[in-house]
């Protein structure tokens, strides 16, 4: 499989990664309330943050 390399978002390649690393971590904790049987209200609360910053690291890949 060739890999293509975008130019678009070289700028702000650095804030994506960030972000990117920061869902990682909202997931991870996502992980942990399911292990640790937390009330659904609250999980589903996490993962609709997590799903916003996806959402703004989406944007950001489209903003140049």
């Amino acid at each position: 499989m060739t890999s293509t390399v975008m130019q678009g978002y070289k700028d702000n390649k650095k804030q994506l990664l960030d972000r990117l690393k920061r869902v990682e971590g909202q997931v991870r904790g996502v992980i942990g309330m399911i292990e640790a049987d937390r009330y659904c209200i609250d999980v589903i609360t996490q993962i609709s943050a997590a799903q916003a910053a996806l959402d703004k690291v989406a944007l950001g890949l489209l903003d140049d």
